[in-house]
């Protein structure tokens, strides 16, 4: 499986929410030592050993998904947790979607609720997870980019010391990795993470 793995430059991205931009999260206290992108994938398409086991490498369980659950998928996503043992609470509803928090405590339970995030990230709703604590809270803040000026619900992520947050990124093209953590200082200790089958590149964004 060939990637392609660059660091953005600061200005790519802003505290402040960005609906169409980077990001369509607020960041709250200091923004990430490292943020990368790893692209020239389509995620549904993807290994699915992938994610999973460049989990287990950066001993990131247990992990905690934040996302956007669409009306349509509420009940097929509520039916899943029940299945597999897997605690969810939500942050907010409203008719079009609800905000939820979803505790995966391991590699297996992983395996099972991450293509529903896939399918949900990859329709441009947002789906971001954190290492080891649940760093999520919704707010009213105001927006950038295409809604630029609006007052409105936003997911607030703040990072911890040597902790991660990873976000499908439009369209499931990419996944993007907000960090502290020193894994990720340098494209060589990145690239030591992931999974032996995974062929990445360096690429650099101006």
């Amino acid at each position: 499986m060939e990637i392609e793995i660059g660091y953005f430059p600061r200005y790519y991205y802003s505290p402040q929410p960005n609906a169409g931009g980077h990001f369509p999260f607020a960041i709250d206290g200091e923004l990430p030592l490292y943020v990368f992108s790893m692209d020239g994938f389509y995620l549904p398409d993807c290994n699915e050993d992938f994610v999973p086991l460049w989990m287990e490498n950066i001993k990131a369980f247990p992990v905690y998904f934040c996302a956007e659950i669409p009306s349509y998928w509420k009940e097929e996503y509520e039916e899943l947790c029940g299945k597999c043992n897997i605690k969810y609470k939500y942050l907010s509803n409203n008719s079009r979607f609800s905000v939820s928090v979803t505790e995966i405590i391991d590699i297996n339970q992983f395996r099972e609720i991450f293509p529903i995030f896939i399918s949900i990230g990859s329709s441009n709703d947002l789906v971001i997870w954190s290492t080891n604590k649940d760093f999520f809270r919704v707010e009213e803040r105001e927006w950038k980019g295409n809604w630029e000026g609006k007052i409105g619900e936003v997911v607030v992520v703040k990072i911890g010391k040597e902790k991660s947050v990873f976000w499908i990124g439009y369209d499931g093209h990419s996944i993007v990795a907000l960090s502290d953590n020193t894994d990720f200082s340098t494209y060589e200790t990145i690239c030591e993470t992931l999974p032996p089958f995974v062929k990445p590149t360096k690429c650099e964004y101006e």
